[in-house]
């Protein structure tokens, strides 16, 4: 009997070791892993942020080319004031109002020597990849404008656009975003005293100081050179 109680507590020695052995094993497996995130997908025609900037610099780097990118650091940005999106598909059109300009750096100031501002429709295609623009269609200026803006623009877009160009401001704000996204991409502040002319056939550049004076019927516009030289000197 004694023999058989010592076989039985081995054995249940022998269980439990076994058993500690286990939760040894299981507490070094590895936890499973997390199922990857799916990509995002976006059904309706909005888009975020960073998305619609990189598709208003598209629209940008369509109209303009950087000229003078031999002689100084030239860069081209758009942003946009957005009245509507519409999709069918793939194919997405935008309703904006529209900046966009070449800002080069000189002398430690960055200068808009180009550049547009205005009514306009962004079209788009949707890709795996973000929007690719297709193409920009602009507003007739002049007296044809107002009968582009009713025939083009959507309902909904014509509305937005009527209480964007109540105030003024909003014009304003539109700049000083293009501007700042300039100074982003050069890395030195916008000047908006002086004026930088560049004569590509020339070879030449100079820089002007605007004078305005009078009002109305008196008022008058001059400037006054500042500096001239030519484009070959500013090669690095």
């Amino acid at each position: 009997m004694k023999n058989w109680k010592k076989l039985m507590a081995l054995g249940m020695v022998f269980v439990m070791v076994l058993a500690m052995a286990a939760c040894g094993n299981k507490a070094e497996e590895k936890p499973a892993e997390e199922p990857e995130e799916e990509e995002e997908v976006y059904d309706g025609p909005e888009l975020p942020e960073d998305l619609m900037d990189d598709l208003y610099d598209q629209a940008a780097k369509k109209d303009l080319q950087p000229r003078v990118a031999d002689y100084m650091p030239d860069e081209i940005v758009g942003h946009a004031e957005t009245f509507h999106i519409t999709r069918e598909g793939d194919k997405g059109r935008w309703y904006v109002y529209l900046g966009e300009g070449e800002y080069v750096a000189f002398e430690g100031k960055a200068y808009n020597i180009t550049g547009s501002y205005g009514e306009a429709i962004i079209e788009f295609d949707y890709t795996q990849d973000g929007p690719k623009l297709t193409n920009v269609i602009w507003s007739e200026d002049g007296a044809g404008h107002e009968k582009w803006i009713e025939e083009n623009f959507t309902d909904e877009a014509k509305k937005n656009l009527e209480t964007f160009n109540k105030d003024e401001k909003n014009r304003d704000l539109l700049i000083e975003i293009v501007e700042k996204k300039a100074e982003d991409a050069l890395g030195v502040p916008v000047d908006n005293e002086l004026l930088l002319q560049i004569d590509e056939s020339a070879g030449t550049y100079t820089l002007l100081k605007v004078i305005e004076s009078g009002e109305g019927d008196d008022y008058k516009f001059d400037t006054e050179t500042i500096k001239t030289g030519k484009l070959d000197e500013l090669k690095e």
